[in-house]
């Protein structure tokens, strides 16, 4: 399901030019920091992962999930979370040398409604 979110960013890594970043797997440390921007249109009982490929819907690779909330005993709620990292190991992108690969990420809740990005472009060189 393709909502609004807006697309991911690469931590330390030089802004798209012409809506695609160009990524040296060569210099790439093991894994990529991928930041997913703060929006209101995510509930703090997610989870979120990158996932690489076309196709939202059906993708090529996904990762690992990361809450978007953690519990605060406090308030007795869950708190939404800011500023939330996801990873993006430097093996899975390996298959994509030499050509595109769309970077998204996705989230996932109780229900079946599964939205995601944006994609963010980038083209892999060795």
């Amino acid at each position: 399901m393709s909502m609004h979110f807006a697309a991911p960013t690469l931590t330390h890594v030089a802004p798209a030019q012409d809506d695609c970043v160009t990524l040296q797997l060569s210099q790439l440390p093991d894994t990529l920091t991928v930041q997913v921007p703060d929006s209101s249109d995510f509930a703090a009982n997610w989870s979120v992962y990158a996932i690489l490929g076309s196709d939202g819907e059906e993708p090529e690779w996904e990762g690992d999930e990361v809450d978007t909330g953690a519990w605060d005993d406090a308030e007795d709620e869950m708190e939404k979370l800011f500023d939330i990292e996801v990873r993006l190991p430097k093996e899975a992108l390996q298959p994509y040398l030499n050509r595109e690969v769309e970077l998204r990420y996705k989230f996932r809740d109780e229900s079946s409604m599964e939205p995601y990005s944006q994609p963010l472009r980038m083209r892999i060189e060795p």
